[in-house]
């Protein structure tokens, strides 16, 4: 059925409207009644009908400034239908020029308003069944565009595409969320939309079947997904052994990051379903042994050490046993990429242990010398990773400088470390050979906030991401957020938060 409000501020006409009108007939139904514009444009807003009938002359707004503002402001404006007491021209042009599709004068003739109707109603389902079919033309469009860019076919002009169509800044957030659950794909595709309103994703399906969410710009994109993901997981949990799952993944550096981000999202998926677990995870939550699953540690660990200690003429025989490949032959290349992502997260780690922007930093390089997704040889991936690593060392070996000229940064970067474990103000100082007092003068400056504020708040985050996690009973979250006594933590967590752990989890 489609929608009819009726606008008028005498409630006789409004009456005689609702209840002499065959509505049906014409597949309409009347989802509202105002007697003003005001009241008139926010049921506009609010049920978004597809045909409206308004008076003209109504206190505080006009059947005509209603039409106006609809037009001005609405994404997809209603059509109109005039009624009026007065056969003025003046009127009727103004109504003309604003695209009115029809003016009745009163008092209404039902043979001509249903003459409208079928008009209305025709002209609605024409411009609905045209609408549907550009959808479906794009969607089908999007759908392709997105699998040939998470399949790897790369390129400046396929990506420039992808970035105008389904607009993309060049250092916008990108977030690819991906469903699994027994809920068919049309169903799926069909509610998103309604709970994703006002800003939907786009939409595809990815080689395998699932369900892909893509979105961009701010707010940030990844919260929107998360926020979507979760929701989709808790209306639609679905039963063992197939429970819902959604995964996400984020990064900036526009279309080029869909297949990385993709990938991620995938593989926290796989987790997840290869755990049997439900609901919605983020990659970066993965175990740190499933995340560097692959990864030569031991080389990795050893370039990583090098470019900290500033040894530059030992960076490239540490970069090419990172490369290596672990049996005999040339390496994978998907083996290589995943040595090479695991070493950009560990300088993007050690800059941000150090205070630096480890975002700035990998937009730097990759502006400079190009994403991973766009290297295809060996040789490129060689002297891609040279290039990471001497700005990768000359990056920390500056960020040192300026952050070791603090001890303070040291403290703060100990209690961020070790804040599950008993830590005193007094024992700090002593271990760092400073004094209490100016030590928790200079951690304010620093943080903000007091010792025991930015301690008590750092152990609440954790207890807050345990309690998302659902595992561990409130006694276990607060041992492994540093709170040895569960009603200190409770108390604790209730003046930070303003609610108790357990209504925390319900919650979230």
């Amino acid at each position: 059925m489609m929608n009819v409000l009726l606008v008028d501020d005498e409630p006789w006409v409004l009456e005689g409207l609702r209840t002499i009108v065959n509505w049906d007939k014409y597949g309409f139904r009347v989802c509202g009644e105002a007697s003003n514009g005001s009241a008139a444009w926010s049921l506009i807003e609010r049920l978004q009908p597809e045909l409206v009938f308004t008076d003209i002359q109504m206190p505080s707004v006009s059947g005509l400034e209603l039409i106006d503002r609809s037009q001005h402001k609405l994404a997809k404006p209603p059509r109109f239908v005039i009624l009026s007491g007065y056969n003025n021209f003046e009127y009727a042009v103004t109504a003309l020029a604003q695209r009115v599709d029809d003016y009745l004068l009163k008092p209404i003739d039902e043979d001509e308003i249903e003459a409208v109707l079928d008009q209305m109603s025709r002209k609605i389902r024409e411009e609905t069944a045209q609408e549907e079919l550009r959808r479906r033309d794009r969607s089908l469009y999007v759908n392709c565009l997105l699998n040939r860019l998470i399949q790897g076919e790369a390129g400046t002009e396929l990506e420039n595409e992808a970035a105008a169509l389904l607009n993309i800044g060049s250092g916008e957030e990108i977030g690819c969320l991906l469903v699994e659950t027994e809920m068919s794909e049309e169903e799926l595709k069909r509610q998103i939309p309604e709970l994703a309103r006002p800003e939907p994703p786009e939409l595809f399906t990815d080689p395998e079947g699932r369900v892909g969410l893509v979105a961009s710009g701010k707010p940030h994109a990844a919260d929107r997904l998360e926020a979507l993901g979760r929701r989709l997981c808790e209306e639609w949990p679905g039963e063992a052994p197939s429970p819902a799952i959604a995964a996400l993944s984020y990064g900036t550096g526009g279309a080029s990051v869909l297949r990385p981000i993709y990938e991620k999202a995938l593989a926290a998926l796989k987790w997840k379903r290869y755990h049997n677990k439900g609901g919605i995870i983020a990659c970066n939550e993965l175990p740190r042994n499933e995340r560097m699953k692959g990864v030569n540690k031991a080389a990795l660990a050893s370039l990583i050490e090098r470019l900290s200690s500033d040894r530059p003429e030992e960076i490239e025989a540490a970069a090419d046993a990172l490369l290596a490949a672990p049996s005999p032959g040339l390496p994978d290349i998907e083996y290589v990429r995943i040595q090479l992502s695991a070493l950009e997260m560990g300088i993007s780690k050690k800059l941000k242990e150090l205070g630096g922007d480890a975002d700035a930093f990998m937009r730097g390089i990759q502006g400079e010398f190009g994403t991973l997704t766009e290297t295809t040889t060996f040789p490129a991936f060689r002297r891609y990773t040279l290039a990471l690593c001497l700005s990768g060392a000359a990056t920390l070996r500056e960020q040192r400088e300026r952050s070791e000229c603090c001890t303070i940064f040291r403290v703060v970067q100990h209690v961020d470390q070790e804040f599950r474990k008993k830590l005193q103000l007094q024992e700090l100082a002593q271990m760092f050979h400073m004094n209490p007092i100016y030590m928790g003068q200079l951690f304010k400056q620093q943080t903000g906030k007091s010792f025991r504020e930015y301690l008590n708040d750092k152990r609440v985050e954790e207890a807050k991401r345990l309690l998302r996690q659902g595992r561990l009973s409130i006694a276990e979250v607060a041992a492994n957020s540093g709170y040895p006594n569960t009603d200190y933590f409770i108390s604790q967590f209730k003046r930070i938060t303003g609610i108790a752990p357990s209504a925390f989890r319900r919650r979230e």
